[in-house]
């Protein structure tokens, strides 16, 4: 994963972008956080965060004028809320206002500010709580410029408390009555000029930049409303006058004259708000038309969103299981993949390892940021690395080793010959969940068809894909590519939506559709529906996101058997893993028991659906599921609903008949049914030993290996309280220990588990 694209991908993040009130405010209040305290009853609070930030609360809240309401989101759906009410009712209902408390030592500087205007104070309030000395000069008799006309928004009695306060508390040195006529008469380390709307610049408009408010004398700044900027908002004074301190500061640490005190430029935020389900809540009229009262402040302040994008992390359980934003996730992978170039331990490997690779983050997000693909690659990288843990994917591997086997992979040729119009490509996990599902759509394709199909047996490489073993997924797919090519290039008819979206990305070439579209266009099936005015839910298999044609498909062919349908909320492009996908029970089993929970509670109605991983995951959780196979080709669906899901060893010897059967019905062959040796021992397994078996991914396969290890080598112990013998195997990087006992010609298994140890026995 290249370094330089995952900091692209942070940067596509919207989800730090501004908030879309406070990016439009000059003085950047955090009206978000003023309105979350206000709603939760902290007016304390809520004055702290406004105080500090725009400096005079009782002065700015009677002034304010509401650039904020002109881009609140809640005007999509009602009215803007009324920010600069609930910023003059956190003034209101706060005794003791309270200015920040913190010691500075004072600094040598001296800072002369000409004009006690807003934009002069503020100036002077930074500078002075950094420590700086500051003398202000105002040739008036009182503080607050312009607000001291008889027709300010702002009582005079009110500039006069809360500047006199300011004053006093910052410990400014003031100078009233005092108009400087010449620069020359101030003694300063640098010079801030306010003098207001068309004041004495002192001959410094040549050279004057609007942005950073310098002049051509080194050290000396001059407000955009002496020059007569082009904005006239009034919080545009104080807003330059807390910037122009910041680069006063700069200048006398580095001697830098700069910076972006100047014009308040808007870049447009491209944070992203989901209001589809916002219900309309009309703004709160104050009783007294003037000011709230403290619940009226409450409610109104209930009002706000809250805005902020979640988009992904309501989409997807795994951003919420790890409680971390898109952006830490990315910083975690990134941590990754410089922590293999250091040959040390992994840091986000469960992470990374917990995604069900199934693409809704990108249809989710706005920003179309593609988790899939960045864990996926991220995966490539472990392995190749060598940091990957093989115990996280070893049992698909093998699973996928096994379906390619002898034992399980198969051709069927169409009429004896080795070309045909059609290839039927099943997957391992139709045969493996009931291979009778295989048998049934290879009959129906065979009767409806112009032209027999042939038929491949076998798994497409995805869990070689989910587990970033490349090498092995290239195995699987040039092999799937030379079958192709020998049988003439058919038309290949899918019935697994993953496989579809396997050959879709690494067999373009080949021209696909899947068996659902088959159906639903030739009909002609004996539909054996016993409780066909049942209201059945379709559960969209992830992998069928974008596979718009089957998923109409199967609605018609659910239809045209007389069933009502009711879609979830997620369903189509918004399709929600089961839980299986990306091989994530060995990772995160809380994680997968989490996703199928809520999956199993998301529709009161039985599922049904086109991918056998989901049908099984969701009955193996108790909840009433079908494959769209079972109502087209089954006698009973309410059986077939009920029906549990085949153990891990079940599906193992599905594969194995389905083979068999394959093989007598379309070569005659008489198949041999004896054991092999190494499965000629006889183990006892009770339902909830197999449950257990299952959450661990032990075979029982492994069991008997490991029985009739133990007993042939003698490498067991004899537990005398329990009579139970304990022995271990140790296959590959995988060692199994079993805890058995004899029980009439075979052995009864009282438990067994696995671990991803390895045993080196050492003779003295």
């Amino acid at each position: 994963m290249d370094i330089t694209k995952l900091e692209k991908l942070k940067k596509q993040c919207s989800r730090d972008e501004p908030i879309f009130c406070t990016n439009q405010c000059p003085l950047g209040v955090d009206i978000k956080k003023l309105a979350f305290r206000i709603a939760s009853g902290d007016f304390k609070g809520a004055y702290k965060t406004y105080s500090s930030q725009v400096l005079f609360p009782e002065i700015i809240s009677r002034l304010c004028d509401n650039p904020c309401q002109t881009v609140c989101i809640r005007t999509k759906i009602d009215e803007a809320i009324s920010v600069r009410m609930l910023e003059k009712a956190c003034c209101d209902y706060t005794a003791a206002k309270e200015t920040p408390g913190y010691y500075i030592p004072r600094k040598k500087k001296s800072i002369a500010v000409i004009g006690g205007g807003l934009g002069g104070l503020s100036c002077a309030v930074k500078l002075t709580r950094k420590g700086y000395n500051v003398n202000l000069f105002e040739e008036k008799n009182g503080l607050g410029g312009y607000l001291r006309e008889s027709n300010s928004p702002v009582p005079l009695q009110i500039i006069e408390i809360e500047l006199g306060n300011v004053i006093q508390e910052e410990g400014i040195k003031l100078y009233l009555d005092t108009k400087i006529r010449s620069l020359a008469e101030l003694e300063y380390d640098a010079l801030y000029i306010a003098t207001g709307w068309g004041g004495n610049d002192f001959n410094l408009g040549e050279g004057f930049d609007p942005v950073s408010l310098v002049t051509k004398m080194n050290g000396v700044f001059v407000s955009g409303s002496t020059m007569k900027r082009s904005e006239r908002s009034v919080l545009i004074p104080v807003r330059e006058g807390i910037r122009a301190a910041q680069s006063i500061e700069t200048f006398l640490k580095i001697g830098t004259m700069g910076g972006a005190a100047g014009c308040h430029e808007v870049i447009p935020s491209r944070l992203s708000v989901d209001i589809s389900e916002v219900v309309k809540d009309e703004g709160i009229v104050p009783g007294n038309f003037e000011s709230y009262t403290q619940q009226e402040a409450i409610m109104e302040a209930k009002r706000c969103l809250q805005c902020g994008c979640d988009i992904c992390m309501t989409s997807c359980e795994m951003l919420s299981f790890f409680e971390k934003n898109p952006k830490k996730l990315i910083d975690d992978v990134e941590a990754s993949m410089n922590i293999i170039k250091a040959f040390t331990t992994n840091v986000a490997s469960r992470e990374i390892n917990s995604c069900n690779a199934c693409g809704l983050c990108k249809e989710a997000c706005p920003e179309n940021l593609d988790f899939e693909e960045l864990f996926i690659s991220s995966r490539r990288e472990l392995h190749k690395g060598g940091k990957l843990p093989p115990a996280f994917h070893d049992f698909w591997m093998q699973d996928m080793a096994f379906s390619n086997s002898e034992e399980a992979f198969m051709m069927v040729n169409a009429n004896g010959g080795d070309k045909s119009s059609y290839l039927f490509f099943p997957g391992c996990q139709l045969g493996g969940s009931d291979p009778d599902y295989v048998t049934n759509a290879y009959t129906y394709l065979k009767k409806h068809l112009e032209d027999e199909p042939s038929m491949m047996i076998g798994c497409c490489g995805a869990p070689a894909e989910w587990a970033g073993r490349e090498e092995e997924h290239a195995v699987v797919i040039d092999g799937i590519r030379n079958i192709w090519e020998n049988q003439g290039r058919p038309e290949v008819i899918l019935a697994c939506p993953s496989c579809r979206k396997m050959f879709a990305k690494h067999l373009p070439e080949i021209q696909v559709q899947s068996l659902w579209n088959v159906i639903a266009e030739k009909g002609n099936v004996d539909y054996r529906r016993i409780a066909a005015s049942k209201k059945l839910t379709v559960f969209d298999p992830c992998a069928s996101r974008y596979d718009l044609e089957t998923q109409n498909s199967i609605r018609i062919i659910l239809k045209n058997s007389g069933y009502e349908l009711e879609e979830l909320p997620y369903s189509s492009e918004r399709a929600q893993c089961c839980g299986y996908g990306g091989q994530i029970q060995a990772v995160n089993r809380p994680l997968f028991d989490k996703i199928v929970n809520i999956r199993v509670e998301a529709a009161s109605n039985d599922y049904v659906t086109y991918c056998t991983n989901c049908r099984d995951t969701f009955a193996a959780a108790g909840k009433s599921a079908v494959h769209i196979l079972d109502l087209l080709f089954n006698d009973d669906i309410e059986v077939s609903a009920a029906r549990k899901p085949p153990t891990l060893t079940q599906r193992r010897e599905n594969r194995i008949k389905l083979k068999k059967v394959l093989q007598i019905e379309t070569e005659g062959i008489k198949i041999a049914l004896e054991d092999e040796p190494m499965k000629s021992v006889k183990v006892f397994i009770a339902p909830e030993v197999y449950a257990k078996m299952d959450r661990n991914f032990i075979l029982a396969e492994d069991v008997q290996r490991t029985i009739k290890y133990c007993e042939s080598t003698e490498e067991k112990i004899l537990d005398m309280s329990t009579g139970c013998f304990i022995g271990h195997l140790q296959d590959g990087i995988i060692t199994f220990w079993v805890v058995y006992k004899p029980e009439g010609d075979g052995f009864r298994l009282e438990t067994v588990y696995s671990h991803r140890l390895i045993i080196e026995e050492v003779v003295r």
